[in-house]
């Protein structure tokens, strides 16, 4: 994703973005195979497996180290569910995306609750990466840009002590949760 000039960290902030969490090259094919298969296949770059797999890997540098680790073996555990739901010999990783994608629909419809849960991190981790992609907010007709450049600028004010006005609030729709 390029970063939006309005919407960049103040220098001022202090704050960088985490690098990627390390990981080897067969964790890095695992997980480009499996943001390939739970992905929509449109709209999508060239470099959406690179660019998700890389922002998941950021995103699991903010979780306890434990957590990101225990993580990664979940997704490793998730390889081999064709093997483990006895439906075929070979990992995701050897299977096509059509056939990977099958095999992980099949996990999120077990009778098991903890083998449901296997997917509740990637898919998570890879959709909100994904839809937080430029060319997917045009395609999807949703532009955030103006509302947050909108409530940065009040924050701005804010922090140089103006009042904030009534207009400032955000107002939730009837019958939408706060």
């Amino acid at each position: 994703m390029v970063p939006n000039l309005v919407l960049r960290r103040h220098p001022d902030d202090g704050w960088t973005l985490a690098a990627p969490m390390k990981v080897g090259a067969r964790t890095r094919r695992l997980l480009l195979r499996l943001a390939d298969a739970i992905l929509p296949s449109s709209p999508r770059t060239e470099t959406t497996l690179e660019d998700v797999t890389e922002h998941a890997l950021v995103c699991l540098r903010y979780m306890p180290r434990s957590t990101g680790v225990l993580f990664l073996v979940g997704m490793h555990v998730l390889n081999w569910s064709p093997l483990w739901r006895l439906k075929g010999v070979r990992p995701l990783t050897a299977l096509p995306t059509d056939v990977a994608r099958r095999h992980l629909a099949g996990v999120t419809k077990s009778h098991w609750l903890a083998i449901r849960l296997l997917m509740v991190g990637p898919l998570g981790l890879f959709m909100s990466s994904y839809f937080d992609q430029d060319y997917v907010h045009r395609e999807l007709g949703y532009e955030p840009t103006p509302f947050i450049a909108e409530r940065i600028e009040i924050r701005r004010k804010w922090v140089e002590g103006q009042e904030p006005r009534a207009d400032d609030e955000i107002h939730h729709r009837a019958g939408s949760r706060p």
